[in-house]
Parts: structure tokens; sequence; C-alpha cells
């Protein structure tokens, strides 16, 4: 056997390897055994309820899935809402209840798998029956006037919902 570009406590650790168990690959001391910090079923379904309650909660639900694959439809999230925001929530209600916390990123993975059907609207799925077709009217004008018109009519909406939504907050 040749060995090169290895120090001297490695081909020790290679010699001794050899003589007790013969030429067999070495293996790793935790081979068969989950580490204790892998998530379990139980946190999975935890993160599954909770962004399942949190989308009955606060989400739109859509009448039936765009593409037709599943039969499960999709539910919009609102534009301002983030994972990341979603994940403190999720952590201030472990905490309360005094369960483990799954970290975002598998907080994310789990969402992803578990639940696609759940999204977050960007901000152009993000609007009402009014926008959507004041914004087709600017697409189908045929004269610039015509499009002037629907552009201004369009920003106009758009002016009076923000104006409503600075009135709530």
């Amino acid at each position: 056997m040749l060995f090169f570009g290895i120090g001297k406590h490695q081909l020790l650790a290679l010699q001794q390897h050899v003589r007790e168990h013969g030429l067999t690959p070495s293996v790793h001391g935790n081979r068969g055994r989950k580490p204790k910090h892998a998530n379990c079923y139980d946190d999975a379904m935890h993160v599954v309820h909770f962004i399942r309650n949190y989308a009955d909660e606060r989400g739109l639900p859509q009448p039936a899935d765009p593409r037709g694959v599943d039969n499960v439809p999709t539910v919009y999230l609102t534009s301002d809402t983030t994972k990341t925001d979603l994940h403190q929530k999720y952590q201030t209600s472990c905490t309360e209840a005094g369960s483990r916390v799954i970290l975002i990123t598998a907080f994310k993975e789990i969402w992803r798998t578990c639940l696609p059907h759940i999204r977050i609207a960007g901000p152009r799925d993000d609007v009402c029956a009014k926008c959507e077709k004041l914004r087709r009217g600017v697409m189908d004008a045929d004269t610039e006037e015509e499009k002037l018109t629907a552009t201004d009519s369009l920003r106009n909406h758009i002016l009076l919902a923000q104006n409503v939504i600075m009135f709530d907050i």
C-alpha cells in the first residue's frame, strides 16, 4: 500500500485500523444513530398545524388550484407576511407553550414539503378584483386616449386604496 500526502498521525491511525479490523473501510462512530438535535415527527407536525391554523385565520383561499394538478386549492397569505415573521410568531407560540422550537431553515423546509399549497402572495397577486379589471383595461386599450383614460382610473383607484390603508393604520 502506498500513501501520499498524509501526516504522521493519520498514518498511525490507518495502521492501527488495519491491525484491528483488517482491510475494511473505517466506519464513523455515529453511524446508525440519529443526532440528538434531529427534528422529530411531533416537531414537524407542530409546525404544520401552526402554518395551517395561521393560513385558516389570515389566508385568502382560491376557488380551485390554477393548474388543476392536485385537488388542493392554493391559499395565499398577504404580501406583507414573510416566512421570517411567521417563524418569529411560531417561536413565541412555542416558548409560551413550552415546546421545542425548530430553526428557520427546517421551518421553511417543512413548509415547502408538507404545505406547498400555502403561499405568500407577491405584490402583483395581492390585488383586489377592481385592480385586476382596471389593469386589464389598460392592457386591452386600443387607442392612446383609451389607454390614458384607463391609466388615470387605475392610478386614482390605487391612490384611493392607499389613502384608505393610511387611515386604517
